[in-house]
């Protein structure tokens, strides 16, 4: 029963890489190649980072730290809302 919400915070990662990954491909829409390639290492530095805090999840949810193991998965989310929030405050400029 103590599993339930470090489950739950590994699936919100794992949604909310997915809709960062999207959002960056979204952007490449009318980019231009060199753009296209930022973008594509932006994608797979979010991912990475994305499958590193559910990793991590895991292998504390496994050792029976249910807590760190949330934090562990959550860690993710907040860097990836802080990266978004920097880049819509600066995409005026």
């Amino acid at each position: 029963m103590s599993a339930i919400l470090p489950i739950l915070a590994m699936i919100v990662t794992a949604v909310v890489t997915l809709m960062a990954v999207v959002f960056c491909m979204s952007m490449g829409a009318n980019a231009t190649p060199r753009a296209i390639t930022i973008l594509k290492l932006w994608m797979l530095g979010l991912s990475l980072l994305g499958l590193a805090g559910i990793v991590v999840g895991i292998v504390l949810l496994r050792d029976g730290q249910s807590g760190r193991a949330i934090i562990a998965a959550l860690s993710p989310v907040a860097v990836i809302l802080v990266i978004f929030v920097v880049a819509i405050a600066t995409s005026g400029r």
